[in-house]
């Protein structure tokens, strides 16, 4: 007859070290497969529990009948092929009670002392199950009932810690993937106490400090050898953040060893920009083309959300069309970056891009020996983490520079200002032209003066025609702003050079503090 045990460990971990084996000895360190030696002798012990809980006589013929039938099957086993040799803990166990010091009764205690033992254990997944596999011809159905009964008792295998569930089942989905070996063929087989064929019930129940038991093979018991199943080859499972719709704000926290300038904003954000398209026209080509340039002229006008420019390279019209990449500095520190669309939300593909760029670290060094040493982490925020103000809707009359806003013409002509290009009707008109709120009236635009500084050179995004033309190179002068409107106006609010990139960017000010 063939019987099939299901085992699990709902805590995860089986602790038993093989038996009478020092608990240090690496080679040996934790049982696995457990021994049929060890469940022989748990059944037997939950036999006197469940006679004593039938308040009846007890029945020697019917225990000697269990326990041979127990010794004389064979075992094989099905292992759960994710299980993993735990790393092993060493713990301090409590021993006999007596004088602590035991020389200096004037001053000692009574208490427990304690031994230092290492646990050994084998890491388990509480929901994969361990089968056993146990054929012999001694079985009957009386003696099987009888089984039933014990193994419904068995809590723990091994230490008391290591929680079990064991019952019988009909059918077993899995097939045995170990076998027990008389001999020991080669050095990568692994020990297993099993109950030898004319094991008695006395030595089953045999107590661990009488000598027959102290020894490494205990009288009534054999050495078998097990080959453990090979294991599957470790990969990581990428954890696929979940794709949000109607989803206009994506952000993520950075993490960094040192904080990044204040002018590398736009080096930050281009860059991680161009990541972000690096992706994205891969997937729209399946991996045929890298470059928007390479791309074909049907995916250019598909990722036209994210570029900012049409598939013939013109400027993409229309108020918050397009992708916006933005750093959010608290106070000297950056500590998120945006990635902002108001006309539409993000596709999934386009989510999916913008999280694969976000699993790359980012520089924000310039470019040189020094750009792979200075790096910022990126980690998606979830949805519940609330937007920064400005772009949670919420309106205001009065807005502050978040970042120097940086004039898209020049307003000085031979150190002079020129009257048509002051930095106020520079960012009038612009505020006008990109309709964030039509109607509304600005009445002042003032520069806010720092204590260290009236105005900041910042570096901009310049276009690759820009650089061919070499029509501009180094940074640019910034200042920071206060916005007065007569009508509250709802953000979020960017003007200026590279407005797109991080520069120029607003945020409600609650009393008119000044920017630090």
């Amino acid at each position: 007859m063939r019987l099939v045990l299901q085992q699990s460990f709902p805590l995860g971990r089986f602790h038993a070290t093989q038996w009478k084996a020092n608990p240090f000895d690496k080679e040996l360190a934790g049982e696995w497969p457990p021994s049929p030696w060890r469940l022989v002798r748990a059944i037997v012990a939950r036999w006197y529990q469940w006679r004593r809980e039938m308040l009846g006589t007890w029945p020697e013929d019917e225990l000697n009948k269990l326990v041979s039938a127990l010794c004389s099957s064979d075992y094989s086993f099905y292992l759960p092929e994710q299980a993993r040799q735990s790393v092993s803990l060493r713990q301090y166990q409590p021993v006999e009670f007596g004088w602590n010091p035991p020389n200096k009764k004037a001053a000692a205690t009574k208490s427990y002392g304690t031994s230092l033992t290492q646990d050994n254990a084998w890491c388990v997944p509480p929901d994969v199950g361990l089968f056993w596999f146990i054929e012999g011809d001694g079985w009957t159905s009386e003696l099987v009932a009888i089984l039933d009964r014990c193994l419904e008792r068995i809590v723990y295998f091994g230490r008391a810690e290591a929680l079990t569930s064991l019952s019988r089942i009909d059918e077993s989905p899995a097939l045995p993937n170990v076998t027990l070996a008389k001999s020991k063929t080669s050095g990568d087989l692994a020990p297993v106490l099993v109950p030898a064929p004319e094991a008695t019930r006395a030595d089953i129940e045999r107590p661990t400090h009488d000598p027959l038991a102290a020894r490494n093979i205990p009288q009534g018991a054999r050495f078998l050898y097990a080959r453990r199943p090979p294991r599957p080859p470790a990969r990581e499972i990428p954890r696929r953040a979940p794709r949000r719709p109607d989803t206009h704000l994506v952000q993520f926290a950075l993490g960094w060893a040192v904080a990044p300038k204040q002018r590398a904003t736009v080096r930050l954000t281009a860059r991680f920009r161009s990541a972000v398209l690096r992706n994205l026209i891969r997937s729209k080509t399946s991996g045929a083309a890298s470059k928007w340039a390479d791309a074909p002229e049907d995916v250019r006008d598909a990722i036209a959300g994210m570029t900012g420019k049409t598939s013939q390279g013109e400027p993409l019209r229309g108020p918050r069309a397009h992708a916006e990449f933005l750093i959010w500095w608290d106070g000297a520190a950056p500590t998120r970056l945006l990635v902002w669309r108001g006309a539409r939300p993000f596709g999934e593909d386009e989510q999916e891009a913008i999280l694969q760029a976000a699993a790359q670290e980012l520089s924000w060094a310039n470019a040189g020996p020094d750009a792979e040493a200075w790096k910022i982490k990126l980690i998606p925020l979830d949805t519940a983490v609330a937007p920064p103000p400005g772009f949670d809707g919420a309106p205001a009359k009065v807005w502050r520079s978040l970042t120097p806003y940086v004039p898209p013409r020049h307003h000085l002509r031979g150190g002079k200002v020129r009257e048509s290009e002051t930095i106020e009707n520079q960012v009038r008109r612009e505020f006008m032209a990109r309709g964030y709120a039509p109607g509304a009236e600005l009445l002042s635009v003032e520069e806010i003066e720092s204590e260290t500084e009236r105005s900041r050179w910042v570096a901009v995004h310049v276009t690759r025609r820009e650089v061919e033309r070499r029509s501009f190179i180094g940074g640019r002068r910034g200042y920071m702003l206060r916005l007065s409107f007569a009508t509250p106006v709802s953000g979020p609010l960017r003007l200026g050079h590279s407005s797109s990139f991080g520069l120029g960017l607003f945020v409600p000010d609650p009393g008119g503090l000044t920017f630090l």
